[in-house]
């Protein structure tokens, strides 16, 4: 969300702050189920929310670029992470641990408004794209997904199993669908 450009972890009062310099791509920032005292901010680069299946298969649900903020989630609902964070492209981090969460919320009250307003907007990007896979063609849904995330993060090279994560499809439906597109657009 953009307006957490507008809000640096500087700004925090009640908390400890932590550089995390260079993480490295598919560094994992913190696993699904592992217990949350912190949260995140990215000075540079590029990160990718997963959530891993019982059975081992990742899905791509969100991603998050410099300036924004992640991980927060369980300071509103849950002690433990929902999904694990890993880098998608080399990441500055800077992790924010509460003192206490009574204490944080209160005191940074404008942080907490940014807060629920960017978690509003995932979950209204998430009821959309769920609501697409339900009634969206796998064509369609591969070259939104392609079209979305060469937009919005065209310095990253998206690899097909992220493209078929993304778009809630297998990897082998979403190289066959490239590949298609790829011989239409020639």
């Amino acid at each position: 969300m953009d307006s957490s450009l507008n809000f640096f972890p500087t700004q925090l009062q009640h908390c400890q702050l932590t550089s995390l310099h260079q993480q490295e791509k598919s560094a994992v920032i913190y696993t699904q189920g592992e217990c949350a005292n912190e949260f995140y901010f990215i000075k540079s680069g590029l990160v990718g929310l997963f959530h891993i299946l019982e059975n081992g298969k990742e899905s791509l649900l969100r991603i998050y670029h410099t300036g924004e903020y992640f991980g927060f989630r369980t300071l509103f609902n849950n002690d433990h992470y929902h999904c694990t964070a890993k880098v998608l492209q080399a990441t500055e981090l800077v992790k924010i641990k509460p003192n206490t969460l009574p204490h944080f919320l209160v005191g940074n009250p404008e942080f907490t408004h940014l807060l629920l307003k960017q978690l509003a907007a995932e979950l209204q990007d998430a009821e959309h794209r769920l609501a697409k896979i339900s009634y969206t063609r796998s064509l369609d849904r591969v070259a939104d997904s392609i079209s979305y995330l060469t937009l919005h993060y065209p310095d990253y090279p998206w690899t097909y199993r992220e493209i078929a994560e993304f778009s809630g499809c297998e990897t082998e439906t979403a190289i066959r669908i490239s590949q298609k597109l790829k011989h239409q657009m020639s």
